[in-house]
């Protein structure tokens, strides 16, 4: 379900590469979404490929049963189950590895209802119970999970997301010409969800239009479910001829957007990791991020950090991006040093080595765990 579709699905697609590649994996089975049907057999085309194609609503109950039926008609059993989400379905058999990637949904910045933060509960807890080992993305994550959901260490290995080779490679192509948005801006790079703190974003440029006038915010994110927020706060003309949105863009134009950004602003009150600022990084962009503790495991001292309850801290922290030449050398060249800690080779090669691991341990059945 998440073939093109955000940060899991490009985890989703590089797992999928690195099986077809690997000598001793004969055959990889896998589910898409019919719609794309044509996209995957461009981006696949493998004789060790079994694929089905079928459209699933997102986190529906029913489909949670549907999925186990479709995998139980692959032509034999996989030896390994691998959902790249929780979104492990029912009353399957096998070896399983699953990936909890936030519990965002049951913090105080979902906007969830009681009844849809249970639902999520159940969900998670019900793939940490059948998963041999279920991956969390950061440090920070896995010592959420272990708190909520009374999980060993153990059964939690910490695998990172990656900045895609083409964001690392891309930079001086992606600087030719002129940029999508004319004059300075700043850049957000994320769905536009509560816990995206868009709203303190809007508010620091607002603080600081007086100073900087005709700079400009750059929204690139798909709008969810109707008004929201930021949809209501440019109803004010003052903001309204500041903000330019990309409701969805290519990964050509996002480039280009990051190679002209004047700064990245990531102003999330929770995430599970955060590649946005990493993009941002291998581009050299000065950042400025939320001060939360993932962020702070992600990136380290190479951006500038600021209370993302506080509008005025991060106004003073991006002013002090776009005025420091300086202190952005010294950022920048931080960044560098910070993003080649996250290189899709070296993921891939621990997920495939936690693959094997399973395998060697096939006898032995999935430990329970989790409240």
């Amino acid at each position: 379900m998440f073939f093109r579709l955000s940060g899991i699905g490009r985890c989703y697609e590089n797992v999928l590469r690195a099986l077809l590649e690997a000598p001793d994996v004969s055959r990889v089975c896998t589910i898409v979404p019919g719609g794309r049907r044509d996209d995957f057999t461009r981006a696949f085309s493998s004789g060790k490929m079994e694929a089905m194609y079928a459209d699933f609503a997102e986190l529906s109950f029913g489909d949670f049963f549907r999925k186990a039926g479709m995998i139980r008609t692959f032509s034999s059993a996989p030896d390994i189950l691998f959902f790249p989400h929780f979104n492990v379905p029912f009353f399957l058999e096998g070896r399983i590895v699953s990936v909890v990637n936030d519990l965002i949904p049951i913090s105080e910045y979902s906007g969830y209802s009681r009844l849809q933060q249970a639902g999520f509960r159940f969900l998670v807890r019900h793939a940490l119970r059948v998963s041999a080992n279920t991956v969390c993305i950061s440090q920070f994550g896995r010592r959420q999970v272990m708190d909520a959901f009374d999980v060993p260490e153990a059964r939690l290995p910490v695998i990172h997301p990656w900045v895609s080779g083409r964001f690392l490679a891309g930079g001086e192509k992606a600087r030719e010409g002129r940029g999508p948005v004319e004059g300075d801006y700043l850049l957000f790079v994320g769905n536009r969800y509560v816990y995206k703190n868009l709203r303190g974003l809007l508010e620091a440029l607002r603080l600081l239009l007086p100073e900087f006038p005709g700079l400009k915010a750059a929204v690139v994110g798909a709008q969810k479910k109707g008004s929201d927020e930021v949809e209501r706060l440019l109803a004010d003309p003052f903001l309204r001829e500041s903000v330019v949105e990309f409701p969805g863009a290519s990964d050509d134009q996002l480039m280009s957007l990051y190679a002209h950004a004047r700064v990245f602003v990531f102003p999330s009150f929770m995430e599970g990791f955060g590649i946005p600022p990493l993009e941002a990084m291998a581009f050299g962009v000065p950042v400025v991020c939320s001060d939360i503790p993932v962020i702070r495991e992600v990136c380290g001292d190479a951006v500038r950090y600021a209370d993302p309850k506080d509008a005025g801290a991060l106004a003073r922290e991006i002013r002090n991006a776009l005025m420091d030449t300086a202190g952005n050398e010294v950022f920048r060249e931080a960044g560098k040093e910070r993003v080649r800690r996250y290189g899709v080779e070296e993921s891939i090669g621990k997920y495939l080595a936690l693959f094997r691991d399973c395998l060697e341990n096939r006898g032995a059945s999935p430990r329970g765990g989790g409240r």
